[in-house]
């Protein structure tokens, strides 16, 4: 009878000590919802510093100077007007809470954010990682992290685009078209933007000297990879000439300088010098690339030297 007596302690002295162990993990909690309630205000910029003590910091890519909740609300207003819209994707968001081991509870989340820019309907997609401490149901401390380099070059180029003088923005405005008639073989749209005595030189060998020539270079590229496009990395302006890093992408699924389609995809880079003329169209392009780049990544061998 006292063994029975003494199990019967012990089992309940167990279930209390389990009752009473704290749910160190989860992915549905209380303070789970506050954060998707937090990032759908955010989505609907319907901001609100309840879910917050007044005391809590926020660090948004730094460890130093944290903002407070009236400051972080500021700034997701200041940021918002870059933007024509912006939010959190709905597709592929993970939150859990933990609970470590010194009883601190915080929940993390892995998210999507998409936003275009309201001056040039750029698309920037980035991944980032929020987290957040709480006590007593509120937020104390929030962190997140992301990649801001692609919207910092992003607004740096408009800045720039903005203080350029009239000369330099129609120069602009050129660059702008001939590469949407690259990426849209649009040849009318890059005839419009070529001087009549266009010349363009390849690695030093002349390839056009006048706008229907450059028309069969663009067929060319286009012919072979219907999916051609072209992407500028960085331009420099300077008086009548640009400076561009570039880049190329397609797949090749057609005939290609006279060899069959490989459906293989081809990534190559290059470096531009534009020359305008006064009424800024393009008078001369001189283009260096890597053309053994591009051949090894469709398979091409290349006969050797003599």
């Amino acid at each position: 009878m006292k063994k029975l007596i003494f199990i019967g302690l012990t089992i309940a002295l167990i279930t209390g000590c389990q009752e009473k162990t704290p749910q160190r993990y989860s992915q549905q909690s209380p303070q789970i919802t506050t954060v998707k309630q937090l990032i759908g205000n955010y989505n609907n910029q319907t901001y609100d510093t309840s879910f917050y003590t007044d005391t809590s910091k926020t660090y948004y890519n730094t460890k130093d100077n944290p903002l407070s909740p009236e400051e972080t609300i500021a700034y997701h207003k200041e940021m918002d007007k870059n933007y024509s819209e912006r939010g959190f994707l709905d597709q592929d968001q993970e939150y859990e809470m933990v609970v470590t081991d010194k009883g601190e509870t915080w929940v993390n989340c892995w998210l999507d954010w998409r936003g275009t820019l309201s001056a040039n309907d750029q698309v920037i997609d980035i991944p980032i990682h929020l987290t957040y401490q709480f006590i007593d149901g509120k937020i104390v401390r929030e962190v997140g992290m992301w990649d801001p380099t692609e919207v910092v070059l992003a607004l740096q180029e408009m800045e720039m685009k903005n203080s350029m003088s009239a000369d330099e923005k129609q120069i602009q405005a050129t660059i702008d078209n001939i590469i949407k008639a690259w990426n849209t073989n649009d040849k009318d749209l890059m005839y419009a933007n070529l001087a009549n005595n266009i010349v363009r030189t390849d690695n030093g060998t002349i390839m056009a000297n006048k706008p229907s020539d450059y028309g069969d270079f663009i067929d060319i590229y286009h012919g072979a990879f219907p999916d051609f496009k072209v992407n500028l990395d960085k331009t420099v302006i300077k008086g009548n000439k640009a400076y561009m890093n570039w880049s190329c992408t397609g797949t090749n699924t057609k005939d290609f300088m006279g060899n069959a389609p490989t459906n293989k995809k081809i990534e190559t880079h290059g470096f531009s010098v534009w020359t305008f003329n006064k009424e800024g169209k393009g008078a001369k392009e001189d283009a260096f690339y890597d053309n053994m780049a591009v051949f090894t990544q469709l398979g091409y061998s290349m006969p050797a030297p003599n």
